[in-house]
């Protein structure tokens, strides 16, 4: 998907492509050092800028391994305002530490979460743990990238909606590094198919891949949940959300257009906010909100008002539900999601659990 076709913008993406050639070179050459680890490494990550749907991903994988593993998750914390080396604790507010690592946490409060930049550092740290509270299998998110760290299985998103050879290097489209950085997965899933995909499509978008025969390819789907009220991810209780509300949708995601269709399908949609992907909600934010909701409130009365958001953006409000007004709080939902894999559901579980059980082959018969 060309963002521009502006040709002052083709020298720079020239620019960018020679730099990030010249890096995967001097790594491929063994010049910069990738390290291999003597515990599983399933790396999680992507090659274009925008949401692929790396989260949900990452969160099927802990619940494919959790019942056989201790779990930890790396992730650089993307949108914190703290540096260095963090923990994540249920405590954690969203600016320590970032929106995605909370949302996996307060889903999965037993898989220790370390969020740190350098990569290496964080595997250090849980190398220094106790051995009864060190991970047996790390999952590091949006990692394809980070090459100092070689991982023993590595998954590659991409979303279908943006195929790679329809794309280009930035700033002249979406791509961070080449397509052909693809062949460095061991396992690629085309993301965000459309429910009703027709199989003859699935099979094209494979053949666009060109892929090598020992590459594993699957196909996944965003399915989402019934709406739960915000303040239950702080403990509390909530009703669901009747069929027939009346909604505002509320979206600070890469890629919202899923998320109001399905909403705009089984609800009357009668207005929507959007911010950017990892926006920091601010007060002039929450009062623009409140207004908007208090207009509409009053437009439709008789009739209560619903805002619905992202799970992403419920996570960000958790630590600022004080500066709404306590009625609209209580009028805050969200839209769960889940990531399901397409036609070889079993396969794809399989192909997890070996990785989680399996090193580098360098490093094979030294565990």
């Amino acid at each position: 998907m060309k963002q521009s076709r502006n040709p002052f913008l083709y020298p720079l993406s020239l620019l960018y492509g020679a730099g990030v050639g010249l890096r995967n070179f001097l790594f491929n050459q063994g010049i910069l050092k990738e390290q291999s680890y003597q515990i599983p490494i399933i790396c999680v990550g992507n090659i274009t800028v925008g949401g692929t749907g790396k989260t949900p991903h990452v969160e099927l994988l802990i619940s494919i391994l959790r019942s056989r593993h201790r779990i930890a998750v790396i992730s650089r914390g993307y949108g914190r305002k703290s540096r260095g080396l963090c923990e994540v604790t249920l405590d954690s507010t969203v600016s320590e530490v970032g929106d995605e690592p909370k949302q996996i946490k307060l889903k999965y409060p037993e898989v220790r979460f370390i969020v740190d930049g350098n990569r290496r550092r964080a595997i250090r740290h849980l190398f220094s743990l106790a051995p009864q509270d060190r991970p047996d299998v790390i999952l590091l998110d949006d990692g394809f990238q980070h090459r100092y760290v070689h991982p023993s299985f590595s998954i590659l998103l991409i979303d279908a909606q943006r195929e790679l050879h329809d794309d280009e290097l930035l700033p002249i489209g979406g791509l961070r590094e080449p397509a052909t950085a693809r062949y460095r997965a061991d396992c690629i899933i085309l993301t965000k198919c459309p429910h009703d995909m027709p199989p003859i499509t699935l099979r094209i978008m494979q053949r666009n891949l060109d892929l090598y025969a020992h590459q594993e390819i699957f196909f996944s789907r965003i399915s989402y949940q019934q709406p739960r009220a915000v303040r239950t991810l702080l403990g509390d209780t909530g009703s669901p959300l009747p069929k027939d509300a009346l909604i505002i949708a509320l979206s600070g995601i890469a890629s919202p257009g899923l998320f109001f269709t399905y909403l705009g399908e089984r609800y009357e949609l009668i207005d929507q906010f959007v911010y950017p992907d990892h926006h920091q909600f601010r007060p002039k934010d929450f009062t623009a909100i409140s207004e908007r909701w208090q207009e509409l409130c009053e437009q439709y009365s008789g009739h209560p008002v619903y805002i619905v958001c992202t799970e992403k953006d419920a996570v960000r409000f958790t630590d600022s539900l004080g500066e709404l007004p306590e009625a609209l709080v209580k009028q805050l939902y969200f839209l769960p999601i889940e990531t399901q894999i397409l036609y070889k559901p079993q396969e794809f579980r399989d192909m997890i659990c070996k990785a989680a059980n399996s090193l580098p082959p360098s490093l094979q018969g030294l565990r």
